[in-house]
């Protein structure tokens, strides 16, 4: 007999609340809630903001290798470049402005233009065009690259 009343008294003694919940579990859940949300919340705007970024590098690195294909066939055929009434400059640092960007397949970027100046040849003849591709809708800044064509 005192060893059973012995265990009962260093049992602690716990209460038992068969009610429901009690205010602090209800505001430390719906804490937890808060912070998940706000988590969640958070990382789906973030993904959508990469996402959009992406689509736009996307189509923009599209755009670059319609202007680069242009460019090098109107030099090569020595042409207007294609979608454009203008030949490819010639000259070192003569520069053709807003130029539109048409496709071979004929499918146009109406919300690009671009600029083309010759910068020049390298040490093997070849030929340097530097190019600056223009958002008309005031996305991105001006986005310049500078390629080779050769012969």
């Amino acid at each position: 007999m005192g060893r059973k009343w012995t265990l009962k008294r260093l049992k602690p003694k716990v209460f038992i609340n068969n009610k429901g919940f009690s205010l602090v579990e209800a505001v430390v859940a719906i804490a937890v809630i808060g912070i998940v949300s706000v988590a969640v919340s958070s990382l789906f705007f973030s993904m959508s903001r990469v996402s959009k970024f992406s689509e736009q590098q996307m189509k923009r690195n599209a755009v670059i290798k319609v202007i680069k294909e242009n460019v090098g066939n109107a030099v090569r055929k020595n042409t207007v470049i294609y979608g454009t009434a203008s030949m490819a400059p010639n000259t070192v640092g003569e520069e053709i402005t807003e130029l539109p960007v048409k496709d071979l397949s004929g499918q146009e970027y109406p919300e690009y233009a671009f600029n083309l100046k010759f910068a020049g040849y390298t040490e093997n003849n070849v030929r340097q065009y530097k190019a600056a591709l223009i958002s008309k809708y005031g996305g991105a800044n001006t986005f310049e690259f500078l390629f080779e064509i050769y012969h």
